[in-house]
């Protein structure tokens, strides 16, 4: 049986970035043409998929998101709550947008964990790195209305290795 904390160590910062990439994917190749980034995903999220535990189980996962964005589209403030098969969690960040980069924290309340976040956004796919308590990448494909993504941890130790989600808006 896999620890409470040890399963939630792994799993929050793969939801933030899940999150995180949900929140910055909707930049135009034209910039002059497009909206903000971050106005466009503001509102409301819901999907689900599977997290790949160490030994090579896995759980699946449904998440619930909320944006909110600021400063002209630049900034975006999220929300999300997950559920597994034996746990929750919920996870806040705060993220910014500037010249294709996307940089910004994250905070899993429910143990008190953080960290930063940073990577490079093109249309149609974002790339991202993750690290305070573990460390990963974070590829995401995606158009107006949906999101695939992928999540490799790096961190030895925890017991999540990965996950694949997908995500519409509601």
């Amino acid at each position: 049986m896999i620890a409470h904390r040890d399963w939630l160590a792994g799993l929050a910062p793969a939801a933030f970035t899940v999150t995180l990439a949900s929140s910055a994917l909707f930049v135009s190749a034209n910039a002059a043409s497009a909206p903000p980034p971050f106005e466009i995903v503001k509102g409301s999220w819901s999907g689900g998929g599977n997290i790949t535990l160490d030994k090579g189980k896995s759980e699946k996962l449904s998440c619930k998101g909320y944006y909110t964005s600021s400063g002209g589209g630049q900034k975006l403030g999220v929300a999300l709550r997950c559920a597994g098969e034996t746990n929750k969690f919920e996870l806040r960040s705060h993220l910014n947008y500037d010249e294709g980069k996307v940089s910004g924290t994250w905070e899993e309340r429910t143990f008190n964990a953080s960290g930063n976040t940073s990577g490079h956004l093109k249309p149609g796919h974002m790339n991202l790195d993750f690290r305070g308590g573990v460390a990963g990448r974070m590829s995401v494909d995606f158009s107006e209305s949906s999101q695939s993504i992928a999540i490799t941890i790096n961190t030895d130790g925890v017991a999540v290795v990965g996950a694949k989600i997908s995500l519409r808006r509601i």
